[in-house]
């Protein structure tokens, strides 16, 4: 018997390249995104960075303005101060005894 060959039929190697072709171009372009994907993720990390450290910022300055509001009452008014802290603590100590 003689031995046959397979023979591809017309048009199927140009094909099968344009398919590997196509296949590289989508690779490279995934890879592209993937490469602009991180470059803007780092932007938003930093902008977020920034923004947090401005709240921060704005949170600590407004702690130390509380703190000096706090200091010029008990200034001004040592016993009503003591009175108050008293009675606060009195209260928290009643609040966590009832467990």
């Amino acid at each position: 018997m003689p031995e046959s060959t397979i023979v591809p039929p017309a048009g199927t190697a140009s094909s099968t390249q344009r398919l590997r072709d196509q296949t590289a171009t989508v690779k490279e372009d995934v890879r592209e995104l993937g490469r602009i994907t991180k470059e803007v993720s780092r932007e938003k990390l930093q902008e977020a960075k920034h923004v947090a450290g401005e709240y921060l910022d704005k949170g600590l300055d407004r702690a130390a303005q509380i703190e000096d509001s706090v200091v010029a009452y008990v200034r001004e008014k040592p016993v009503k101060s003591i009175l108050i802290a008293a009675g606060a603590g009195a209260l928290l100590g009643f609040l966590l005894s009832r467990r």
